[in-house]
């Protein structure tokens, strides 16, 4: 988890979807200004950490935060 935090775009991409609640990955896109491939794998990362996941059915379907995923990470991090 901590290595899929480890870029400044992933970073972004957290703090974002922890804004908006959820967002597809064309949102994303547009707001980071970055290309759909590259917020694409960013995307994938994230939720192979457990990060992120998808919301909602269908293959456009959008992301938000894995809380579950993000609650461990903070208690590892506060138990160091």
């Amino acid at each position: 988890m901590v290595r899929a935090l480890g870029h400044p775009a992933r970073i972004e991409i957290v703090r974002m979807l922890a804004e908006a609640g959820d967002a597809c990955c064309m949102d994303l896109t547009r707001q980071m200004e970055l290309a759909q491939s590259t917020v694409s794998e960013h995307l994938r990362v994230l939720k192979k950490a457990g990060l992120i996941e998808h919301c909602g059915p269908g293959p456009r379907s959008g992301y938000c935060i894995n809380r579950e995923g993000l609650l461990w990470l903070k208690q590892v991090i506060v138990a160091l």
